[in-house]
């Protein structure tokens, strides 16, 4: 143990009872018989205790939350550092109300009580964190921090006007280690391997901390880094690829569900499927893609935490933090689809539809159905290949002074995040192949049938020599318009200060006031790179000026996918089918690109050539200043905090806008593909717009000590999120398809496509998300470690977002052919349909219940359990204030369950933790909703001392083998959208603590 001489102020009851009720449930946690005599004592001096074990730890959460003047709960390291917890995300899962989504079977974003992570601020020290994996985020990506950075965590379910303002949905501090906190020389190493079902893989990680400080405790250094490697592997079948489910019908009537409701903006349809044996089926849902994928993924995390403490004199500390958090995903995806484009007799031979009549649940194909030949085309082989970084550093500087009536506080600190592939390759090839292009003259197909079936999960079958065929060179044909390397990097950084100051008051009822202020600057960057390979003569008139890069029809003339370039797909196959499949889809045969060997006959032959797309680029600039004041109180057994936090935004937003015009795309009389201008013209703008927003958020809490065990606790506040990124700069794209392209991608790809206007786009005049929130809450605490609560909450919610899909009519200026002079488009109003966007819904309400209890029994076992009731409504969506529709609140999840067992002794200790997530809404899409069923996932962990300071840890996550799965539409789970499946993984690993 080490003394911590920090000095402490104690006036009036509230603060009597907190440090005293602190100091007992401390020692009560961990068994520690030793207190001072004296009230005076006990301010000046705290011994500081390393807790140990599930039920200390435990024990410890809930003195935290009893003591709390909000509605918190918390986390402490002891919790954090057990496995099966590899991130803080996994860690907060157990929390009342939290759930949280996985990316490769880790945990990546936190949602609070049913709403969507985007709005759970999350931050590092009390100051907004930087993540920017790529797409940008304001929902911090947990898979970039290492659960040995922290010490303690704070979810906040109630704001206070002190807390900064972005967390509808709830606020979850992170506390880093100090070294004045820890003893000298003292740390923890751990070494582990961990193995997966998916990967049949063995892979190690290592984490370490150290702490050091003088002997006077004025002055310590803390380091601590992570180095992990993983290999996620995600299985996965997929039916919304290319457009989800369309209405197939003879009519112009609207698409229904399967209790006859009208589905709104139902406006892609096919028309009415038949089938070989003439069979027709009008009036029923059918997927655009059936498809399956596996996505591999080689994860590099590397982390580094830096601290310096000083202690000049007693009442001043000074502390430097410098956070690196690092990492660096390869990653592969292979497909096999099988899409719309065979939709028709020719080659449909049998339609399956699920009870009700009107949705397809599986199709079969043959090639030669329609009496003759034809050129079957799939399944479609495609995949991607890609690698990235993301990294996120974090400078901040921090002072304390402890005077005899107030507090000061100071922090300055600079934050920033860039992230994104540095190359994306994508590629697509065909398993048929006309005769205009096959060495015989004649229709090639490497399979003669194929089909697919959906049930719990999708099933594709193709002909058993689709894979044999293909590598003896029977047709294969490339999909040039299919293929490319295109993706997204973005750049986030803020800079902030802060000030602070605590004045005990210590009269009346007035314990302390709080006023502070705090300044945010914040700039966005985000585009979309493409890389070309070009020919070196290609190479060489881009660098003469002779051919103009931002030309897409010039790069196509000189790139090797246009150009008949692509490697041949027998020479890039890998040699067996794709193996190893225990979940996610079933497949009976899957040829797979080695994109490796794809690569390398690619940039043998070809230059490289990477341009800055012009038309894809958004950059959003937010400044932000607040001030709170805030009066902590306490009466008789009554304390809590009334405050008011004022915040002005201003928020500036650039983007980059298009319009695509698709002219012709194949010549009707030589059917070869047009390249250049004659084929695609892009015409771009740019828009720029400030807002700027004022808010004024009071808050209010209150809580009743009514005995010794019993704690109520109320709370009302208004609170605010901003709206997210992307759905603000998002740039807007206006497609026009002229009627030549549609007639020749029906005739020539059979593709078919609507002429006319679609687009999609951003909303740069959305509002911030407000809602007003009211919480009650009673918790019993009747023994050591052990306490039972209930709460109940409302949230009404205004200006949520929702994406939306809308018909837009708008006046056009007219557009004539820059190059010829013809007239594509006269002027006058134009219909762009569908149109894709966001828009700003009203009058949502989130409400719901929490119950928890954990019990710690005398003989080493123990509970915690939870359970969330969320209930929202279906609140109304208005574009420029008219009624559009209605949706749920995006990323709402009906209910929330969570129980563990555990049982400790001195040297053993074993936890089991089933948690479940209700039904969830995922946002529209296709002009339906989407929902993921409930998921729910058991895990289990175990430790065993070896000696005092060395400990054998093992875990086993998704003991159950669960497969979460999403589907279009809450009428029917016939309707899916995707199943997945992520892998059971097994830990094993060894312990240092010094």
């Amino acid at each position: 143990m080490a003394n911590n001489n920090n000095r402490r102020h104690v006036t009036g009851r509230s603060r009597q009872f907190s440090k005293s009720a602190l100091v007992l449930a401390m020692l009560s946690a961990t068994n520690w018989a030793m207190a001072e005599e004296t009230e005076k004592e006990e301010a000046q001096e705290i011994e500081t205790i390393e807790v140990r074990g599930i039920r200390a730890s435990m024990a410890e959460n809930l003195a935290i939350k009893r003591l709390s003047n909000a509605i918190v709960d918390a986390i402490t390291a002891e919790d954090i550092g057990k496995f099966p917890d590899k991130n803080v995300a996994d860690s907060l899962q157990r929390v009342p109300g939290v759930v949280i989504s996985r990316s490769g079977g880790e945990g990546e974003n936190v949602s609070i009580r049913g709403l969507s992570s985007d709005l759970t601020f999350t931050q590092l020290n009390g100051n907004f964190i930087a993540s920017s994996p790529g797409s940008p985020s304001r929902s911090f990506s947990y898979s970039l921090l290492p659960s040995t950075m922290v010490q303690s965590v704070e979810v906040f379910k109630s704001s206070e006007a002190r807390l900064d303002e972005g967390g509808v949905g709830g606020t979850v501090i992170l506390h880093s280690r100090k070294p004045l906190d820890m003893e000298a020389n003292s740390g923890a190493l751990n070494v582990e391997y961990t193995y997966a079902d998916v990967t049949e893989e063995y892979e190690p990680n290592f984490s370490g901390v150290y702490s050091w400080k003088n002997e006077e405790e004025t002055f310590g250094l803390l380091i601590g880094y992570t180095k992990q490697d993983r290999t996620n592997r995600s299985l996965g079948g997929d039916m919304s690829g290319g457009g989800g489910w369309r209405w197939a019908t003879s009519s112009d009537l609207q698409a229904t569900d399967t209790a006859g409701n009208v589905i709104a903006d139902s406006t892609r349809r096919f028309a009415a499927l038949e089938d070989a044996y003439g069979n027709v089926y009008d009036g029923v849902w059918a997927p655009q893609v059936a498809g399956i994928g596996v996505t591999k993924e080689k994860r590099e995390r590397q982390g580094l935490q830096a601290t310096i403490q000083w202690r000049p004199i007693d009442d001043l500390s000074l502390t430097f933090n410098h956070f690196h958090f690092e990492l660096g995903q390869n990653r592969t995806t292979s497909q096999m689809w099988i899409p719309e484009w065979k939709y028709n007799p020719d080659y449909l031979t049998g339609i399956t539809l699920d009870e009700t009549g009107t949705i397809v649940t599986g199709m079969d194909f043959t090639s030669g159905a329609g009496g003759t030949e034809g050129n079957l085309e799939f399944p479609w082989i495609i995949g991607s290949y890609t690698v990235e970084k993301d990294t996120s550093d974090t400078y901040d500087f921090a002072f304390e002074y402890a005077g005899d009536l107030y507090d000061l506080r100071g922090k300055f600190g600079h934050t920033e995040a860039s992230g994104g592939p540095s190359e994306s390759w994508s590629a697509a090839y065909k398993s048929g192949q006309p005769a205009s292009r096959s060495d015989s003259g004649q229709v090639e197909n490497a399979a003669s049938f194929a089909g697919w079936r959906l049930g719990d999960r999708v099933s594709l079958y193709a002909d058993p020599a689709l894979l044999s065929n293909l590598q003896a060179g029977i047709a294969g044909d490339p999909d040039p318009g299919s293929t490319g390397s295109s993706f997204v990097v973005s750049d986030l950084e803020e800079d902030y200060a802060q000030l602070d100051l605590d004045y005990r008051v210590g009269y009346g009822i007035v314990d302390t006031l709080r006023v502070g202020a705090k300044y945010r600057k914040a700039t966005l960057h985000r585009e979309t790179n493409n890389t070309f390979f070009i020919t070196q003569d290609g190479a060489d008139r881009i660098a003469s000026g002779e051919l103009d890069p931002f030309s897409q029809g010039a790069i196509d003339e000189v790139s090797y996918q246009w150009i008949g370039g692509m490697p041949k797909l027998e020479d890039i196959l890998n040699a067996t089918s794709e193996q190893n499949i225990p979940g996610g889809f079933e497949v009976n045969a899957m040829p797979t690109i080695n994109w490796d060997r794809y690569r390398e006959i690619v940039t043998s032959e070809y230059v490289k050539h990477t341009r800055r797309e012009p038309d894809f680029v958004f950059d959003i600039e937010e400044e932000i200043m607040a001030a709170y004041l805030q009066a902590d109180f306490s009466f008789g057994d009554f304390r809590g905090n009334i405050g008011v936090r004022y915040v002005e935004t201003e928020t500036q937003i650039m983007s980059s806008d298009k319009i695509n015009y698709f002219l012709d795309d194949i010549d009707d009389v030589t059917e070869e593909d047009i390249l250049g201008d004659e084929r695609l013209i892009d015409v771009e703008t740019t828009t720029v717009r400030t807002v700027t927003d004022s808010q004024f958020l009071p808050s209010f809490n209150i809580v009743w000590d009514a005995s010794d065990n019993l704690v109520i606790r109320g709370a009302i506040a208004k609170t605010m999120s901003r709206a997210p990124f992307n759905d603000m700069g998002a740039p807007e794209q206006l497609t026009f398809i002229s009627q030549e392209w549609a007639d020749d991608r029906l005739e020539f790809r059979g593709n078919p496509v609507e002429p006319g206007w679609r687009g999609s786009g951003g909303n740069k005049a959305l509002k911030p998300f407000e809602s007003v929130q009211m919480d009650l809450s009673a918790e019993y605490y009747y023994g050591e470690g052990s306490a039972v609560g209930i709460a109940v909450f409302n949230k009404d919610v205004d200006n949520f977002i929702v994406p939306l899909i809308i018909t837009s009519v708008r006046p056009f200026e007219g557009f004539d052919n820059p190059f010829t002079g013809v007239e594509i488009v006269p002027p006058g109003d134009i219909t762009v349909t569908p149109f894709t966007t966001t828009a700003n819904g009203t009058n949502a309400t989130s409400r719901g219940v929490e119950l928890f209890a954990q019990h710690a029994f005398d003989n080493g076992f123990g509970l915690n359990v939870n359970y969330t009731l969320n209930d929202t409504n279906q609140a109304d969506i208005s574009v420029d204030g008219e009624k559009v529709g209605e949706s749920a609140l995006v990323g709402s999840a009906d209910n929330q369950f969570n129980f563990s067992a555990y049982y400790e002794n001195d040297t053993f200790s074993v936890r089991a933790s089933y948690n479940r997530r209700g039904e969830t809404a995922l946002g529209l899409a296709d002009g339906l909703t989407v929902y993921q069923e409930p998921y729910q996932q058991v895990d289990v962990n175990a430790s065993y001392n070896l000696m005092e300071n060395l400990i054998l840890t093992a875990s086993v996550i998704n003991l159950t083998k669960e497969e979460p799965r999403t589907f279009y539409g809450e009428d029917s789970k016939a309707r899916l959208r995707s199943s997945s499946y992520t892998g059971q993984r097994y830990y094993a690993g060894i312990t240092y603590r010094f």
